[in-house]
């Protein structure tokens, strides 16, 4: 018969070690100096294929993000939250990150790996792979990731973007929901894009309250973040006086 405090050592041991598991490889947050990260564009390079044949990829690259939100994310990633890299870690070691995106579900792997493309994308052969990854990160249920793909569906024009031609009504609609989506779980960029669209009545009816509220979200969850600067920018620009004001009747 086991001693029970042998045994409860034992109970504590395998469970630290089902939990180090799930969680997938231990992708530390070490405090790393403010210089930009080396990018191995020769990893980056060697991952793109197996990306751009990647099946989650493939269900979810052409379908409006808010509508794939954590569709892809296994039931057991409910309970063991992915612990996050670094983007610089993922400049370094693409192929680890990618890794954790795909083989271990780690959605936020997917958005850090997809930022280091995009702030490395002149050593990217096709720049698009940054929107797959992001999708990727929407799908697995990080919520930031839906509203950078819909940025990059709004704003890239990217010619195999499956979203370029598609009706503008209906691209509008889809990019407003993904944004609320990511606003509504406190994404302060989501909130800042939402805003924007309210502003705009880009797939929501033009509403300056709704779009200032959503401005103000925008601050009240990271004033410190660009995406509060560039809420402030859009609420100066709505509060500025049109060239019509000082127009006589």
């Amino acid at each position: 018969m086991i001693p029970a405090r042998r045994l409860a050592g034992c109970l504590l041991s395998c469970g630290a070690a089902a939990f180090a598991l799930l969680s997938g490889p231990a992708a530390p947050r070490a405090d790393e100096a403010p210089a930009a990260a080396p990018f191995n564009a020769a990893e980056a390079a060697a991952i793109a294929g197996p990306l751009r044949q990647d099946p989650a990829l493939l269900r979810s690259f052409g379908t409006c993000p808010a509508d794939t939100f954590a569709r892809e994310r296994p039931v057991w990633r409910w309970a063991f939250a992915p612990r996050r890299p670094t983007e610089r870690r993922c400049a370094r070691e693409p192929a680890a990150c990618y890794a954790l995106c795909t083989r271990w579900s780690n959605a936020p792997a997917c958005f850090d790996l997809a930022l280091a493309f995009e702030h490395h994308s002149l050593d990217v052969a096709d720049i698009l792979d940054k929107e797959r990854l992001y999708a990727l990160a929407c799908a697995g249920g990080f919520p930031a990731g839906c509203t950078n793909r819909a940025a990059g569906i709004r704003n890239g024009g990217y010619a195999e973007d499956p979203f370029r031609d598609a009706p503008r009504t209906d691209t509008d609609a889809c990019l407003a929901r993904s944004f609320r989506l990511d606003c509504d779980r406190r994404g302060a960029w989501g909130c800042a894009m939402l805003g924007q669209a309210y502003r705009l009545g880009e797939g929501v009816a033009a509403e300056a309250s709704r779009a200032r509220a959503a401005f103000d979200m925008a601050c009240a969850i990271n004033p410190d973040f660009a995406a509060c600067a560039f809420a402030r920018r859009q609420i100066a620009e709505m509060e500025a006086p049109s060239d019509r004001d000082g127009d006589a009747p």
